[in-house]
């Protein structure tokens, strides 16, 4: 009879299995962003298992990847020597990250694993030099994902590969944009011994070397379809494990940052609602003040109605003026013609006068001669003649006198 018991340790051994081990590993960086979170069990796992002398990772972002790698070589005490390769500015697929993203993997880095590991600031090439032929024995590669940058990226790392060299490609699952790694990962197939993970993205184990640890070339050469989706399900389960506490990480930030929005956003609202109320407070104080604007300008409105009224009358009244003025100027100008005429006629009168009095001097010298005359009749007769004289003359002086007057006042007319 089978030893029931016998069974039960072989199925607790299996479950306790130290090899097993690298797959439930709590990760380094938990909570980044990073597209590699479903492999990080893998990733573990391979490291403990191949043992590499030399490992190079070239595109390490936020260290997600590197720190499952790292991380292997401190719990399973691995004499290892790790680089990570990458300028930390970012391209146009991973997109362009800040300073601080290097700034901060540094800290942790030289402070978790600066005994065995180097992070080189570098572009790929330029850190080609710092590695001797033959030397590296995993090689991650997961920079620039279109085909000429990747295909650059192996064919120019691929002297440095050791005889156990093992490359893993990541993001051979991805077919948009210019995205090319799967079309390069299947050229590769063809020339060497593979793996490929299908979830997260795509993660393309490469057997390089010819003397490859045999777990990697058993993996490799792995053809039941049954074992080969258990292994793939069976690790994208576990990895996925980590992504959802990575998801977990992100919403829990955002919802830290949205609480912290919200809070702003409350304030700011609080803000506004006092700035609106200040703003009624002074809208109502404007009010007012645009009414007594309005009253002010419906007293100037008035103000210059009335102006214009009186402007209006004065206008007429300086019409008038001008009329009246035009009327004056007019009988001045008669005025002075009808001086100039008084003015001859007094001279004509005085001529007048002047030839009167001669004819007086005459008459008078006549007297003389006639009251010598014994004659009485021509006496009386000379004596009516002159009564008649005198007459004419107080009426020429009467005359005169009239004319006089009237050229005075034509004279104050004219001034």
């Amino acid at each position: 009879m089978e030893d029931l018991s016998l069974r039960t340790n072989s199925g607790l051994d299996i479950l306790t299995a130290s090899e097993l081990s690298p797959l439930f590993w709590r990760p380094a960086r938990v909570g980044l962003v990073s597209a590699w979170w479903e492999h990080v069990p893998f990733g573990q796992w391979l490291v403990a298992a191949i043992r590499p002398r030399t490992l190079v990772e070239l595109g390490t972002h936020n260290g997600v990847s590197y720190g499952a790698f790292c991380e292997a070589v401190v719990r399973e005490g691995l004499d290892t020597q790790c680089s990570a390769i990458d300028t930390w500015q970012g391209d146009e697929h991973a997109g362009h990250y800040a300073e601080s993203v290097f700034s901060e993997l540094k800290v942790f880095h030289d402070a978790h694993y600066g005994s065995f590991s180097t992070m080189i600031r570098s572009t790929f090439d330029g850190a080609i030099e710092y590695f001797a032929d033959g030397s590296i024995d995993l090689l991650h590669i997961d920079g620039l994902h279109s085909y000429e940058a990747v295909h650059h990226d192996f064919e120019s790392w691929f002297p440095k590969l050791s005889d156990r060299a093992v490359v893993l490609f990541h993001d051979t699952n991805v077919r948009t944009g210019d995205f090319g790694v799967w079309r390069l990962w299947g050229e590769l197939q063809e020339r060497f011994p593979s793996f490929s993970f299908v979830h997260g993205n795509g993660l393309g184990v490469l057997a390089v070397g010819e003397s490859v640890p045999s777990v990697v070339k058993e993996l490799c050469s792995i053809s039941e379809l049954t074992r080969l989706n258990a292994i793939r399900e069976r690790f994208a389960l576990i990895g996925e494990r980590w992504n959802m506490e990575y998801r977990d990480a992100v919403r829990v930030a955002e919802l830290g940052k949205r609480e912290h929005a919200n809070a702003v956003l409350g304030s700011e609202i609080a803000s506004l609602k006092d700035q609106l109320t200040h703003r009624v407070e002074h809208g109502a104080q404007l009010e007012q003040a645009l009414e007594g604007v309005k009253a002010s300008h419906r007293e100037r409105d008035s103000m210059l109605q009335a102006k214009e009224a009186e402007l209006a009358l004065l206008r007429a009244q300086l019409a008038d003026a001008e009329r009246t003025r035009l009327t004056l100027h007019t009988a001045v100008q008669q005025q002075r013609d009808r001086g100039d005429s008084l003015a001859a006629r007094i001279d004509e009168l005085k001529a007048w006068g002047k030839d009167l009095m001669a004819s007086n001097d005459v008459i008078r010298a006549e007297l003389v001669d006639m009251r010598r005359a014994p004659e009485k009749n021509e006496l009386h007769q000379i004596r009516q003649e002159m009564s008649v004289w005198r007459k004419e003359h107080e009426a020429l002086q009467v005359n005169v006198s009239v004319l006089e007057e009237q050229l005075r006042s034509s004279g104050k007319s004219r001034s």
